[in-house]
């Protein structure tokens, strides 16, 4: 037998703790000192971050191009890349039906002083018709405020709309490709 030979219970024996004071065990055991990893370098043949044709793996962290079906660590990103556009997609929709929302409420009222300029315009074209034998001004006179409020309404109605059409042009021309652009730029204003 030689000099280190150990006897057969030796994975029993635990080390002796040496305690400073309950207080530091206590302190010690909650906000243990990890041991840092030293930082690895950056592998070159992999892309920045901030990069249009990049994304970050949801496995490993590391970036990795788009063009890739999977990454270094063998995760599907053209998946990850889909479960993303999808919600972005519902995103797009949400938005755009509480934009509607929102400007339904705002034209509501618009209609109903549309409402309060209609006799204006009514009357004058019945007394016009059923009851005067010829054409004067005095009907014309009456039909200038159901006119205005007729005009105003439907340019604040046009206003307010405005950004209901664009948000309705965006979802019939929107493509994975703008998805892809909204996300770079996204990734570029946090990055900043």
């Amino acid at each position: 037998m030689s000099d280190t030979g150990f006897p057969t219970n030796v994975h029993v024996l635990r080390p002796r703790k040496v305690s400073l004071s309950e207080k530091l065990d206590h302190f010690l055991d909650e906000h243990g000192l990890e041991i840092k990893k030293a930082t690895e370098p950056h592998d070159p043949s992999r892309p920045k971050n901030i990069n249009g044709n990049a994304m970050d793996c949801a496995a490993c962290g590391e970036a990795e191009y788009l063009t890739r079906d999977y990454c270094r660590c063998g995760h599907y990103l053209r998946g990850q890349l889909e479960d993303e556009y999808l919600a972005w997609e519902n995103q797009v929709h949400d938005d755009h039906n509480k934009l509607a929302e929102v400007i339904a409420l705002k034209i509501k009222p618009l209609r109903y002083l549309f409402a309060v300029g209609l006799p204006f315009l009514v009357g004058p074209m019945l007394y016009l018709n059923f009851w005067a034998d010829s054409f004067t001004l005095y009907p014309l006179l009456w039909m200038t405020p159901g006119i205005l409020i007729g005009g105003i309404v439907a340019l604040a109605e046009r206003i307010l709309t405005r950004p209901l059409e664009a948000s309705a042009h965006f979802l019939n021309t929107y493509s994975i490709e703008t998805f892809i652009d909204q996300r770079f730029f996204q990734l570029k204003v946090i990055d900043q």
